[in-house]
């Protein structure tokens, strides 16, 4: 995934890459600076400065449509000859988006690559939907949240996965057997029970889980291997907790 830039397009710049097509028309027309500073009705004096500033893309001052349309007039060229241009700038993004771009590639940088690139692709996902685009810095922010919290889930739900798979190949339980499906699920309950009642105050977090105990022997299981998932369950979520995976 490449970067864009930081820096926001400054609106008070001519264009390098236009400057640059000016610069070759002029020189297909066979003129000089100075010729077509004569024909834009500038003082002999700065006229040839600002031609220059304008093919160097360093017109600061705003050298104005009227101005761009002279320049090609005067090298006898119609707007035709900087339409592929003007093209590939009006397709860029805006600058909350390019904001809300940065601010996804700064922030995943810290998952895994493939979650990372879950995450980007689903602010790419919203950005081509008219109704999900970004329109100032507080929309941004919150693209950056949303796309950060998608690659967190799914890496959360591998890594849940992952452990549950670890605590059944432990206990020599495989996924046929009666007791499989009950320990999973009661894992993704263990988990879900820590996610929801992570802030709340203690007391609250150990009622969760005792209310959990109770749950193997309504179903008739035996409750030691969920006793194991629900510790193995509980050390993965604070390794999560600590490395900032459950935001």
């Amino acid at each position: 995934m490449k970067r864009a830039s930081n820096q926001p397009p400054n609106s008070t710049l001519f264009p390098k890459e236009v400057g640059e097509r000016l610069r070759l028309l002029r020189e297909q027309a066979g003129l000089s600076q100075e010729a077509v500073a004569l024909m834009l009705g500038l003082e002999p004096a700065t006229g040839k400065a600002q031609v220059s500033k304008m093919e160097t893309g360093h017109y600061r001052s705003g050298p104005g449509f009227v101005r761009l349309l002279d320049y090609l007039r005067a090298c006898g060229c119609g707007i035709d000859a900087l339409l592929d241009i003007l093209d590939r700038y009006t397709s860029r993004q805006t600058v909350p988006e390019e904001q809300a771009s940065n601010g996804v590639l700064a922030a995943i940088e810290t998952l895994p690559p493939q979650f990372a690139r879950r995450a980007f692709y689903y602010h790419v996902g919203l950005t081509h939907k008219g109704r999900e685009r970004v329109f100032s810095g507080a929309a941004a922010a919150e693209r950056v949240r949303r796309s950060v919290a998608r690659g967190n889930s799914e890496w959360r739900q591998i890594r849940l996965q992952r452990e549950l798979n670890d605590v059944l190949n432990e206990l020599h339980i495989g996924w046929r057997d009666t007791v499989g499906m009950p320990l999973r699920s009661y894992g993704r309950m263990v988990f879900a029970a820590l996610r929801r009642v992570r802030k709340a105050r203690p007391v609250w977090r150990e009622r969760a889980l005792e209310k959990l105990d109770e749950w193997p022997a309504k179903m008739g299981q035996d409750p030691a291997p969920f006793r194991r998932m629900k510790e193995a369950v509980m050390k993965l979520f604070e390794k999560m907790e600590r490395a900032g995976a459950l935001e």
